[in-house]
């Protein structure tokens, strides 16, 4: 198994650190990259040096994750306003 094989869209990209996650890559695919690596880690096949690789692969593609999620956030916060000032 190629650790950068792994991942919906993503695969035979290197990533180490979010900033590595393309242009462009939707939000679902980077989960399902994501959920790939668990799956493989979980797994227990690969070998040490892969695992590894695997493990800072899933740690960048969350990473990128939770980043895309709070732009979201903000972005709906806004739109939807804040309540109190409503009132």
């Amino acid at each position: 198994m190629q650790v950068d094989d792994v991942g919906h869209g993503l695969e035979g990209i290197e990533i180490v650190s979010p900033a590595d996650v393309p242009e462009g890559t939707r939000f679902e695919d980077a989960m399902a990259a994501l959920e790939e690596c668990v799956d493989a880690l979980e797994s227990g096949d690969p070998g040490l040096d892969d695992a590894v690789r695997l493990f800072r692969r899933g740690a960048a593609l969350r990473e990128w994750c939770e980043a895309r999620l709070d732009a979201i956030r903000a972005q709906v916060e806004e739109i939807a306003g804040d309540p109190a000032e409503e009132a």
